[in-house]
C-alpha cells in the first residue's frame, strides 16, 4: 500500500468481496483459475463488482467462466424509453448493444420482450440512465439480465465472484477466480448486483452453498 492511503475510499478491491465487502467470512474458491473473454468484461476503468454471477466451465480444456450481469432497476420513462438502473462505485457495466431481459421464476423459459441498448448516460454516480429500444415489460424494482441468443439468461450461474475485477486495456486475456461456498458467515445481498428467488435457486441447484442476508 502507498503511504498515505489508509481509510481511503477506492473504487474497486483486490480483497474478498470487493470494495462493498459483501463477504462478511472469507468464501472458498473454486480451485484453479478460469479465463475470460476480455470482450465480456466492463469496459476500462470500470470494473466486475465482487458478487457478479458467473458460469464456470470446469470441463477438461475448458477452464473459462462467463460473468451473468444483473441490474436493478430504479425508473423506467416509457415516452423517452429509457430505463435507470442502480450503479456502484465499480462503475458501468451495461454496454451498447447489450441485451436484457426482465429475470423470471424460471430461468429455463425464454423472455417474450427483450430490451436492446442503444446508448448510455453515465454521468451520475450512482446510476446509469440505459436507451434502449423498448421498454414493455420493465418496470421499478424489476431486476433485468444479460440475454443470450435464445432470449433467456445469457448462462445459469454457478458461482460468484471472489472480488472486484477490471481488465487493463492492453490485456488480452484475464484470470477470474470464483467462489461456490460461504456459510459460516452471511453474503450480504445488499452489496452486491442483485439477485432474484430463481437465481438463488439456479445457484442451490448448481451446488453453490451461500447463506444470504439483507443486512446492509
Amino acid at each position: 500500500m502507498r503511504q498515505g492511503t489508509i481509510n481511503n475510499y477506492i473504487k474497486l478491491s483486490k480483497n474478498f468481496g470487493g470494495v462493498r465487502k459483501c463477504y462478511e467470512g472469507k468464501p472458498s474458491i473454486a480451485v484453479g483459475g478460469f479465463m475470460c473473454d476480455p470482450a465480456l468484461m466492463p469496459t476500462y476503468p470500470n470494473a466486475m463488482a465482487a458478487g457478479t454471477l458467473v458460469y464456470a466451465d470446469e470441463s477438461a480444456g475448458a477452464r473459462t467462466i462467463v460473468p451473468i450481469y444483473t441490474f436493478k432497476v430504479k425508473s423506467v420513462d416509457t415516452n423517452k424509453k429509457t430505463v435507470t438502473v442502480e450503479k456502484f462505485e465499480t462503475g458501468t457495466i451495461a454496454k451498447v448493444g447489450m441485451k436484457l431481459i426482465v429475470v423470471g421464476n424460471d430461468l429455463s423459459d425464454a423472455a417474450t420482450n427483450v430490451a436492446t441498448v442503444s446508448a448510455i448516460d453515465s454521468s451520475a454516480e450512482d446510476v446509469d440512465v440505459l436507451s434502449v429500444d423498448a421498454v414493455t415489460g420493465i418496470s421499478e424494482d424489476a431486476v433485468l439480465a444479460e440475454a443470450g441468443s435464445d432470449n433467456k439468461i445469457k448462462a445459469v450461474p454457478n458461482g460468484l465472484t471472489y472480488c472486484d475485477n477490471a481488465i487493463d486495456p492492453d490485456a488480452y486475456a484475464i484470470d477470474i477466480d470464483y467462489i461456490w461456498n460461504c456459510m459460516e458467515k452471511p453474503v450480504l445481498e445488499r452489496r452486491m448486483p442483485p439477485l432474484t428467488a430463481s437465481l438463488k435457486k439456479a445457484l442451490r441447484d448448481n451446488e453453490c452453498y451461500f447463506r444470504f442476508s439483507n443486512r446492509k
